[in-house]
């Protein structure tokens, strides 16, 4: 919790809070350079709001897509966003033209701008320009910000205003628009802060990228709504894990949280722990015991679970001293959780397994799909996590498997409806079936099973050539069989149906 502060209903009022108590204390920093501190961000953010608003005709009630990267400028161009009056529709910068046409044609006309970054706005800009938005990268921004003064018309957000759109529908199990308060978003970051302690003297090394709710929400903003400096790491291309080792150790972070994957990567490259290191926090995906034991042997420090989602973040986590194997922790600090059964979610558990029901302040305000927000959220706000979970006498929760449609790799979702609606688009497809196939530690990948309409050609490459170009890297089918032509049988939906 910031001290003096109290419990601000927005992100917006924590800075205010923390400029005026703490101006020279170093707010967010990248590992390329560049820093900012409290009151220098809050300048920097009101006078990007000030371009936003004079600039682009960015106004309350707007939204703003940002695909941001880990860098002191995409910290002020969200910030600026916020001050602009608009909400912030956060997106993966890897992705292609089809995932980002599928995310913004969500938004019904509310987007505004796009603000990409250097390198990025070529493929970026043109389908932002598709849907009736302007562009401008985040290095233009800050830069063009830095040169002038604070604009007196920036809007300090009530918490029931629309903050962080995700795009990420993990109970849904396809691309909708998740869309978070500012006060959710000040809870989880609030929640998160109350759970570890963080203050002032600390600092967060932000290893997940600001894209996803681990690296914003969880990582980031957690620190800044504590007072703390929070170091994002600046990854451009592939993970190198020497760099990634040199850049924490020398960050002298308190806490650091990431994916399994990135521990692995730190104790691949020989790294041992540093000096002022108290928590290492894993989410994402499931955590190895052998990483976990491994990590606890380089490092001396616990390597500790958090269990959320785009939803709601975070749910679950353990601690120093109750971190047993294999366990996502309790509760933390306002959240209520329950297991019911996955058939009907009225009735209790039985035998200590069963779906998870969540409810707090951190939980999404909805979809963009009203249907869709009725089946995940159930009356009395329970969210409907889709994950079946087990609970010990201790009360720590062991996560068991999904009732949803959702892969993992690396730790990144991976919707398969999303992967067969792409391949549906082509001419010679009728249907398409995308399952996980095992990756060992690193989750799963997506594999295909595709019928044709009668008389129609393709081959597999072509197939994989058209979906694996339209998608994140990530996201690329790794396999894919035609079984044949689809019979005009289902009212002609034919083979594939589910």
């Amino acid at each position: 919790m910031p001290r003096g502060c109290g419990y601000p209903e927005s992100m917006v009022e924590a800075l205010l809070c923390h400029a005026a108590q703490a101006p020279e204390a170093v707010a967010v920093e990248d590992t390329e350079g560049r820093r900012l501190t409290y009151s220098g961000l809050l300048r920097a953010a009101q006078a990007a709001a000030g371009l936003l608003a004079e600039r682009f005709n960015v106004s309350a009630g707007d939204v703003v897509a940002v695909a941001p990267i880990n860098t002191v400028d995409a910290a002020v161009a969200l910030y600026g966003v916020w001050m602009a009056g608009a909400a912030a529709a956060v997106v993966d910068p890897l992705s292609h033209s089809m995932d980002l046409d599928m995310q913004l044609e969500q938004l019904r006309g509310r987007l505004r701008l796009f603000i990409t970054h250097e390198g990025l706005g070529e493929a970026h800009c043109s389908v932002a320009r598709r849907h009736g938005a302007g562009c401008v990268e985040a290095e233009r921004l800050a830069g063009e910000a830095a040169g002038r003064g604070a604009w007196e018309g920036y809007h300090r957000p009530r918490g029931w205003m629309d903050s962080i759109i995700y795009f990420y529908a993990g109970i849904a199990g396809r691309t909708l628009p998740v869309v978070h308060s500012h006060g959710g978003v000040a809870a989880s970051a609030h929640t998160v802060a109350e759970h570890y302690g963080l203050d002032g003297g600390d600092a967060v090394f932000v290893s997940a990228p600001v894209s996803h709710a681990l690296g914003l929400q969880v990582s980031m903003l957690a620190a800044l709504y504590a007072g703390g400096r929070a170091v994002l790491y600046t990854k451009r291309g592939r993970l190198d894990p020497r760099d990634a080792a040199e850049k924490l150790a020398s960050s002298g972070a308190a806490m650091v949280l990431g994916a399994p994957g990135f521990y692995q990567a730190l104790l691949g490259a020989g790294y041992k722990g540093h000096r002022g290191l108290r928590y290492a926090v894993s989410a994402g995906a499931p955590l190895p015991v052998e990483t976990q034991r491994s990590w606890l042997e380089a490092t001396g420090v616990e390597l500790l679970q958090l269990y959320g989602m785009t939803e709601a973040a975070p749910l679950t986590a353990t601690l120093p001293g109750d971190n047993p194997p294999g366990s996502i922790g309790r509760p933390m600090p306002g959240v209520e959780a329950r297991l019911v059964d996955p058939e009907d979610p009225g009735r209790p558990a039985e035998g200590g397994v069963g779906e998870l029901l969540a409810r707090g302040p951190m939980v999404m305000r909805g979809y963009g799909d009203p249907e869709e927000t009725r089946r995940a959220l159930l009356p009395g706000g329970w969210l409907r996590t889709g994950d079946i979970l087990a609970v010990d006498g201790e009360g720590r929760f062991y996560f068991r498997g999904v009732r949803k449609r959702m892969l993992k790799y690396k730790g990144y979702p991976i919707f398969p409806r999303d992967l067969e609606a792409i391949l549906e688009r082509h001419p010679a497809v009728a249907r398409a079936v995308v399952e996980g196939e095992p990756a060992g530690e690193l989750g799963q990948v997506p594999v295909a099973r595709v019928w044709l309409k009668p008389g129609a050609r393709a081959s597999e490459r072509e197939l994989l050539e058209w979906v694996n170009s339209r998608v994140a890297g990530y996201k690329q089918v790794r396999r894919l069989v035609i079984e044949g032509e689809a019979e005009a049988t289902n009212g002609g939906r034919g083979v594939g149906e589910r």
